[in-house]
């Protein structure tokens, strides 16, 4: 079957090419699964198409007889926190995410505040490609109603988790909202914390003037200039929609997701011991912090819904990827990079430690990525002729498969969109991992050719 539903929900662009007939259907699809009668949280980001897609999708849900609560402009974990505070039968929140202001997307909740699971996008995708949509009759069309609560009470729940006292040293610090809705959520909060808080990109816009709402370090020259000339303690970084949070130590230094990852479940474990789960992607300057530090990896196929879900299943202390997205369950199982903001805050703000003198003490690892092109109808052979060629190594084939050295490991994985096997190495040294990616990129040629 055709897919709609990417790793992180459905992304298009929404001009000519792709007229709003596809957002109406789209709505009655998700409608038709959620049912007559029952009650969606609704949401959007601030990109300039998001009134018109959000109008155009809430149509085909009504349409479908299910009532809409809308909560305006917020980040995705709200319309996640709006599910279960308002007990509905899940949410949708209008966002690219971290794509470019000329796309626009959509995300679908579970009636727990989950990431919806495949399964159930699959339901929705049988609907939408069927066009067996369920329409309701003039005197059962849904309702649609506005709700400015939840944004406060989202808000409310990370203050009531993170209280300061009055031995926590007051922190400088530099927001940058990517111009999306985390400018009056962030700030706001981490001023209630005790912070001096100076922010750029604060105002809603959804052309993103100030950034590419992706918050890499490329992209973030103006907050780490702002950090260094200011003296600040830390940066925070969103991506256009709030759900996740990367930052820039003292020095004005980037610190990448597993860096930043890597400091919370040291910080979780430190005070209990437990699970962490993360996927099979991430760097040993994760997984070796927790074992370091008397937890245990729980390693997931790649996808926050995944991980939230076996977070949820074996009782997790936290969770995540490397890509600033983490989850704390003590909030919700979901990634909230509100909440990722306010808990390094608590961690800076509580110790006696500079962030760039943490993840110096982090173990060293190089981690590189790239990319193979590869027939379509070859990836499952080759990816199990990669497994046969690996008899003297550890291999993990959840997600792809994972080669396993003692200082160095390589993931193969094939793309679920384009014809290519994407390959990540990472290694004790940068050298050793360029070898371990060039060695596997040539393994991957010649398995191919002999296939072809």
């Amino acid at each position: 079957m055709t897919r709609l539903f990417g790793t992180n929900g459905i992304r298009w662009r929404p001009d000519k090419k792709q007229d709003h007939n596809f957002s109406v259907e789209l709505g009655l699809a998700i409608g038709t699964y959620f049912g007559k009668g029952n009650t969606v949280c609704m949401g959007r980001d601030t990109r300039i198409t998001g009134p018109v897609i959000s109008a155009a999708v809430a149509s085909g849900i009504m349409s479908a007889g299910c009532d809409i609560i809308d909560i305006g402009v917020v980040p995705t974990p709200t319309v996640q926190f709006g599910v279960k505070m308002l007990d509905v039968a899940g949410g949708v929140m209008i966002t690219a995410s971290h794509n470019p202001p000329e796309f626009n997307g959509l995300k679908c909740i579970d009636n727990d505040g989950t990431e919806m699971a495949r399964d159930n996008e699959e339901k929705i995708e049988d609907v939408y490609f069927s066009k067996n949509f369920q329409y309701a009759g003039w005197d059962e069309v849904g309702k649609f109603k506005v709700n400015d609560e939840v944004s406060f009470a989202h808000m409310d729940r990370i203050s009531s988790l993170i209280v300061p006292n009055s031995g926590w040293k007051k922190l400088k610090v530099v927001i940058d909202c990517s111009n999306g809705p985390a400018g009056k959520f962030t700030p706001n909060i981490l001023r209630d914390m005790g912070c001096e808080v100076h922010t750029i990109n604060a105002q809603p816009d959804g052309m993103f003037p100030g950034r590419l709402p992706e918050p890499l370090e490329k992209n973030l020259s103006g907050l780490m200039d702002t950090v260094a000339n200011l003296g600040a303690d830390l940066g925070i970084a969103h991506d256009g929609d709030a759900d996740r949070a990367t930052f820039v130590d003292e020095k004005g230094n980037y610190i990448n997701g597993d860096e930043s990852l890597a400091l919370f479940a040291i910080d979780s474990l430190d005070a209990e011991k437990g699970k962490v789960v993360v996927p099979v992607n991430t760097s040993r300057k994760v997984t070796d912090s927790i074992i370091d530090n008397g937890g245990e990896v729980e390693l997931t196929p790649i996808g926050s819904p995944i991980i939230a879900r076996r977070m949820k299943g074996i009782g997790a202390r936290v969770g995540g990827e490397g890509n600033g997205g983490v989850i704390f369950p003590e909030n919700m199982l979901c990634r909230d990079g509100i909440m990722t903001a306010a808990k390094m805050v608590e961690i800076l703000a509580t110790g006696d430690r500079k962030l760039s003198e943490m993840v110096s003490d982090l173990p060293d690892y190089t981690i590189i990525r790239s990319k193979f092109k590869c027939n379509e109808k070859l990836k499952h052979q080759v990816l199990d002729n990669v497994k046969k060629a690996m008899t003297d190594f550890e291999v993990i084939d959840i997600d792809g498969v994972k080669i396993e050295g003692d200082d160095w490991w390589v993931l193969l994985r094939p793309s679920g969109t384009e014809p290519i096997f994407r390959v990540t190495a990472e290694a004790a040294n940068p050298q050793m991992a360029q070898d371990k990616l060039d060695e596997f990129k040539v393994l991957l040629k010649k398995i191919i050719q002999d296939l072809a």
